[in-house]
């Protein structure tokens, strides 16, 4: 399995209920993928971010690492994990 670092902002389409969030889907410029599994989620606090990471795998079984930034409310793939 190959890791790639991405760090790229990603449009996602989350599902917020039971005071959770689940990613349900993402974009990469013109590829959309959907959300399998989440696989785990967690979070990290710094002087004045709150970062929220979810480790997902998709439709086409690479696993990637979302990460949301919640001040400004932005997404970002930070890796992916090739199934291939």
């Amino acid at each position: 399995m190959q890791v790639v670092p991405l760090h790229e902002p990603v449009k996602v389409r989350v599902d917020f209920g039971g005071g959770e969030a689940r990613p349900l889907r993402f974009r990469r410029g013109i590829e959309e993928h959907h959300v399998v599994r989440v696989n785990a989620r967690w979070h990290e606090r710094t002087d004045r971010r709150t970062l929220r990471y979810f480790s997902i795998t998709a439709d086409t079984g690479d696993v990637y690492l979302l990460c949301f930034h919640a001040e400004d409310m932005i997404w970002y793939v930070e890796s992916v994990s090739l199934d291939s």
